[in-house]
Order: C-alpha cells, then structure tokens, then sequence
C-alpha cells in the first residue's frame, strides 16, 4: 500500500496537533522558562508545518494517487516483499531472541543481512554493520543509559 503525500500531510498534521495538545497539559516548572512541555510541542509544531508541506505538495501533484492511497505499491517491485519480512523478522528476533542473543548479536545480523541484500560487497557490509552495531550500542546504552540485553557478549561488555 502506498500512501500520497496529500493523505500523509493530513495525518502528520493531525499527529503534530495532537502533540503540541497533549504537552499543553504537562505541569509548569518553577523559576525556569522551559517546562517540560517546551521540546514536544516545538516537535508538534514542526509536525504542523511538515504536515500542511505535504498536503500542499499532494494537493499540487498531477499523477494519479498523489493524495489518496493505492494497494499495489510494494508487491509490483520484486524484491520488497522479501524486504517487508525481513523487517518483521528482525523485530520478531528482537522480541523472542533479545534476552538469549543481545542487542549486539540480533543488530549487526540484521545490519548485515539488510546491507547484502541491498548487493553490497560482504567486507563493506560487514565493517559498517559492525561499525554501526557498536554505535548503536554506544548510543543506547552509554549515551542514553537504555538497558539492552547483552546476550552472551555480557561477559565482553562488562
């Protein structure tokens, strides 16, 4: 299924009111300019202007679909079906596999796999999957402080 700009731009808008609404509601701190509700609803705000872009540029479009949505858009290309699963393998792995394999493991594999496919060379892709595998690692668990499950590699990390 494809969706047009036009359809998506109104979407995008609603998401960005809907945003910018709900962090009106958030608590004011005291002493301080920006409360809590200062990054979410510059996000919504800037969701507004993207989203109105889009509905413009959908409402301007002359080839057919530009606005609405069509159904045969990701099966009329050969290789986006086995692309589609492979996304949805790679979450359904880190959803049954993530405590047994980590973090590390499951992205570099997807990294990989998705790198080949797009006919990469296997050095290449195999240096930027594992490259990006230990910035996301990096991001995630020393910037972010975010809990990923380490696998067997807990040994190595720690």
């Amino acid at each position: 299924m494809r969706i047009g700009d036009g359809l998506m731009g109104i979407l995008v808008t609603a998401l960005g009111i809907a945003i910018f609404w709900y962090a009106s509601g958030f608590p004011n701190t005291s002493g301080s300019y920006y409360g809590p509700a200062f990054v979410p609803q510059i996000i919504g705000i800037g969701l507004v202007i993207c989203g109105v872009i889009l509905t413009l540029r959908g409402l301007c479009a002359r080839e057919a679909g530009s606005f609405g949505f069509s159904l045969d858009y990701p099966f009329d290309q050969p290789r986006a079906a086995p692309a589609i699963g492979l996304v949805l393998a790679a979450i359904l792995a880190f959803v049954f596999l993530g405590e047994a394999l980590g973090f590390q493991i499951i992205t570099f594999a997807t990294l990989l796999i998705a790198f080949i496919w797009t006919r990469g060379g296997l050095v290449f892709c195999a240096s930027l999957a594992l490259g990006l595998t230990v910035a996301f690692d990096l991001i995630f668990r020393v910037m972010l402080k975010v809990p990923v499950p380490s696998g067997p590699l807990i040994e190595l990390i720690y």
